[in-house]
């Protein structure tokens, strides 16, 4: 995009045109003409929208978070105790005081509803909007469609990272499916590491000489092989070296966040992983995902740990939307928290709760989106969905229509098969859209 200079002339300028045999007359002419062409000039194209999914792995309770049931028998609604929000009528767990006082920005879903309640299969159904083998492809994740439909091709950062508590779980978020290795998220285990071994161990030319033969190495194999693998490795290798070379990498390095601004998010890595998702999408990173382990809790001391989650939970999701807020980027920024389903509604006989997907719950923030509302509900018990059911096909379609993406575009998959975004029979929640 080319910018336009600033139309104020100074002295200097004018008694230079005035040496060159501009008249005053023309001058002032030409001043006209300046100061018309200015009015008219096209104002910038609107910041495109980034996402943020704090992925929640193992099935948070929503009982014991969002959907809290008061009225319920004790074996349902569990210990923990409802307290109000910012918008009047709507009630959340005690654990989340600080997201509390936000909720004017968030819409609460929670008529969520699947068939699918193995972590595996679930994870993968949640991510993609098509349930593990249908139709005989690798679907790519949301992180890849929004890499692929909002991302920025010629940008030196990767359009999708993917940080936080990994657990070594992460190569089902790592999987661009058919759309391509150009796709596939950066994976950063320790947010507060940075980019490690990003400078050269050589001075700059000798490095980019080579760099330069291995590529058209790489490239020449992966010509003549033809191979996914030598492809993906080639894309690889080619998209490390543009963020070498990148002062934007800049942006992966928490030391550099001033000490007031990081405070806020707490000393977890959730935390600190919320922060460096906000860094990266302010430096224009489409899609970033933070991972947070261990919500499955079928026993008294796994239910125990969660209750430690959701204080991390609360700490840095509040920070992130504050921060967000103040830096003018919540409006073009969604923020998701959810997992791949809900928990049971009575409490197991070891103190637990098992899992549940005929209803649970998940939140969206910002984007662009109207808050301060509930959408869907669950029965006395939380146990089915009374009111909006939302099936995954529902949410991913609501996802991409509030990022700006056309959820029934088709795209070719291997073999030139059209597939469409978002599975058809959707039904996307039009009260998320103003």
């Amino acid at each position: 995009m080319k910018h336009h200079r600033d139309s104020t002339i100074t002295r200097r300028q004018i008694m230079q045109l005035s040496a060159a045999g501009v008249a005053g007359a023309s001058l002032s002419g030409w001043f006209g003409l300046l100061a018309d062409h200015a009015a008219r000039a096209a104002p910038p194209p609107p910041r495109p929208k980034s996402c943020i999914l704090l992925w929640m792995d193992g099935g948070p309770s929503h009982h014991d978070t969002f959907d809290p049931k008061p009225d319920a028998p004790v074996e349902v609604r569990g210990g923990l105790k409802p307290i109000a929000t910012s918008v009047p009528g709507i009630h959340i767990s005690e654990k989340f005081p600080r997201f509390a006082k936000l909720m004017q920005h968030a819409a609460l879903l929670r008529g969520m509803s699947t068939d699918e309640p193995e972590h595996g299969r679930a994870r993968i159904f949640v991510h993609t909007g098509y349930k593990p083998g249908f139709g005989g492809l690798r679907y790519p994740s949301l992180g890849s469609v929004v890499s692929a439909e909002r991302g920025r091709p010629d940008s030196s950062l990767p359009n999708f990272v993917v940080t936080g508590t990994l657990a070594g779980k992460s190569a089902f978020l790592t999987d661009a499916g058919y759309r391509g290795p150009r796709h596939q998220p950066l994976v950063l285990n320790n947010p507060s590491q940075g980019l490690e071994n990003l400078k050269p161990p050589v001075p700059a030319d000798d490095f980019d000489d080579r760099a330069g033969v291995l590529d058209q190495l790489e490239q020449g194999f992966a010509r003549t092989s033809k191979a996914g693998a030598a492809v993906a490795h080639a894309t690889t290798f080619r998209r490390a070296l543009e963020l070498m070379r990148s002062d934007r990498a800049k942006a992966f390095d928490l030391a550099l966040e001033p000490t007031a601004s990081r405070q806020p998010y707490g000393d977890s890595k959730f935390g600190q992983s919320c922060l460096l998702a906000r860094r990266l999408v302010e430096a224009g990173v489409a899609f970033v995902e933070v991972y947070l382990a261990n919500w499955d809790s079928h026993n008294r001391q796994s239910a125990n740990d969660a209750l430690g989650l959701m204080t991390q939970v609360d700490e840095g999701l509040s920070a992130l939307v504050t921060d967000l807020k103040q830096r003018g980027l919540l409006d073009t920024t969604l923020l998701i928290w959810m997992g791949e389903f809900g928990r049971t509604p009575k409490i197991n006989n070891n103190g637990g709760r098992d899992h549940w997907a005929r209803g649970w719950s998940s939140v969206l923030v910002g984007g662009g989106i109207k808050g301060g509302q509930a959408i869907g509900k669950t029965d006395a018990n939380g146990a089915e969905v009374t009111d909006r059911p939302i099936a995954i096909k529902d949410f991913m379609a609501s996802v991409c229509a509030v990022l700006g993406i056309d959820y029934t575009r088709k795209v070719d998959a291997p073999g030139g098969r059209p597939v469409r975004i978002v599975d058809t029979g959707e039904k996307p929640i039009r009260d998320l859209i103003g």
